[in-house]
């Protein structure tokens, strides 16, 4: 089984467990064939462009003049495993820093973030800090481009059973197809799918996933969330599961 989870445009600029950045960091990252040109254009782009297309690319109203240095010099920021860069609604819920070892280790070997710009990545991988909003471009770089021409080499890191947390966004960036047998919740609160607080379930069902350490994803069919309700299942096809919560708070 692998979990396949999104990744957050809150990111840590600093934390304790970061390192000093190495040559060609790349070169450990999955897609790492393709990523030094990516990063040497992302640098260039972010060196020339005016302030109001890097707030763009940014999605920022603002900008940080610390946060406009270490993307300019992505291939010499501090280094810092991925699971831990990203910080927002869906990483707090998470709260990876907290679990136990063996529950950590859980995490590190099945779950899988889709980054915006480094593509398809371990948990542990290291990462520096970047800036790059849901659905923005530079140069001939698009993010569902890149995964599209990494399509075969993405889906070589999956396994047979997925459980799909991922926004919808990621999902089109990367189609499963019948090879799998995909698993995907639904939350949903008032009789109406959850959409904006969505990702904070998502964190909570992956922490008890690795509380519990469960083996595949049928496990969640008989596993107690807290504010959640026991799931309701629904087949849309032969490799396509959904399973709907009821938020109860």
């Amino acid at each position: 089984m692998k979990i396949l989870f999104s990744p957050s445009e809150k990111k840590l600029t600093h934390h304790p467990a970061q390192i000093p950045s190495k040559n060609d960091f790349y070169q450990d990252l999955i897609a790492k064939d393709s990523l030094k040109n990516i990063i040497t254009q992302y640098e260039g782009y972010l060196k020339k462009s005016t302030d109001s297309a890097i707030q763009k690319l940014f999605g920022k109203k603002t900008l940080s003049l610390e946060v406009l240095r270490l993307c300019q010099n992505l291939s010499t920021s501090p280094l810092l495993s991925a699971i831990l860069r990203y910080c927002g609604t869906a990483y707090e819920a998470l709260d990876f820093e907290t679990l136990k070892k063996s529950q950590q280790d859980y995490l590190q070997e099945k779950v899988l973030i889709f980054s915006n710009l480094f593509g398809l990545l371990r948990p542990y991988d290291k990462i520096p800090y970047y800036d790059l909003m849901q659905g923005e471009g530079f140069l001939d770089f698009e993010t569902k481009k890149f995964y599209k021409a990494h399509q075969e080499q993405f889906l070589g890191f999956l396994e047979g059973e997925i459980l799909d947390l991922r926004a919808g966004f990621y999902q089109k960036c990367l189609t499963l197809g019948n090879d799998f047998q995909v698993y995907e919740p639904v939350f949903i609160k008032g009789g109406k799918v959850v959409s904006h607080y969505a990702k904070y379930y998502r964190g909570i069902l992956l922490r008890e996933c690795a509380k519990s350490q469960i083996p595949n994803p049928k496990a969640l069919f008989k596993l107690k969330i807290q504010g959640l309700s026991y799931p309701r299942i629904q087949n849309l096809n032969n490799t396509k599961i959904r399973i709907f919560y009821e938020v109860l708070n």
